[in-house]
């Protein structure tokens, strides 16, 4: 893949794992060679064993991709982690078990987080759910990253790697439990950028959705973009292109 596209330079290892939809299936049609958390169960449930023997299977593959990545570019940096806000194991509890056979946390550059949120970013603010990590508890995630993945000579104060951030508007979404009105939209998005900006544990931003996807079959909808179906601009167009 690294030779496919020589000038791709930051590679993240799978997406969301926290979540038991995201799986990996054996490209073979071999039964599944890495499934987080088991499978997709009743929520919520307690950390358990098979969670744990999934989080350590992980770090193989992401310490196993380190490797591989470097070896062929050492400019290459390797996003690792890669949870959201919450899943079937909440994030706190996996990166406190990302482990390799002999103890150690896998290698990498940057972990990856998207902190998805119906609350507007504010790192003052105090955890909602313990455990999780929303965009205010950003700083608290932080924290577990120094405790828990910090290696000899590698992931010193690993950078956080926002790929996917995004508010829905105007209607209740299929993709999100929450949405807000256009401008509400927009400060959320403008708030979010002040932190990234002045805070440099933040490595990057990505907003998920520049224009709203087309209505599914059934009719529902994820207004996510930064411009409407009908090609109109939101308020946080601008929000965006000022930050």
């Amino acid at each position: 893949m690294s030779r496919r596209y020589p000038s791709v330079r930051h590679w993240m290892v799978w997406g969301e794992p926290i979540r038991a939809p995201n799986y990996l299936l054996h490209p073979t049609g071999a039964p599944n060679y890495y499934q987080p958390n088991g499978g997709a169960v009743p929520r919520p449930r307690p950390f358990n064993a098979q969670q744990r023997r999934d989080a350590q299977r992980y770090a193989q593959l992401v310490d196993a991709a380190y490797g591989r990545l470097k070896s062929l570019n050492r400019a290459h940096k390797i996003i690792g982690g890669n949870t959201t806000t919450s899943g079937d194991v909440d994030p706190e509890n996996w990166i406190k078990h990302l482990r390799l056979p002999d103890g150690r946390p896998p290698r990498m550059d940057l972990f990856g987080h998207n902190p998805f949120t119906s609350r507007v970013p504010d790192l003052k603010r105090t955890q909602i759910v313990p455990g999780t990590a929303d965009f205010s508890d950003l700083d608290t995630l932080a924290g577990w990253l120094d405790r828990d993945l910090h290696r000899r000579g590698r992931n010193r104060r690993l950078r956080i790697f926002i790929s996917e951030f995004t508010m829905p508007t105007d209607k209740p979404s299929y993709e999100f439990p929450f949405h807000a009105t256009r401008p509400a939209q927009a400060r959320v998005l403008a708030a979010g950028l002040r932190i990234a900006r002045r805070w440099n544990r933040i490595y990057t931003f990505g907003w998920m959705g520049l224009r709203d996807p087309a209505p599914r079959a059934d009719g529902t909808e994820s207004r996510t973009g930064l411009i409407d179906a009908q090609d109109r601009r939101k308020p946080a167009y601008d929000a965006y292109k000022r930050g």
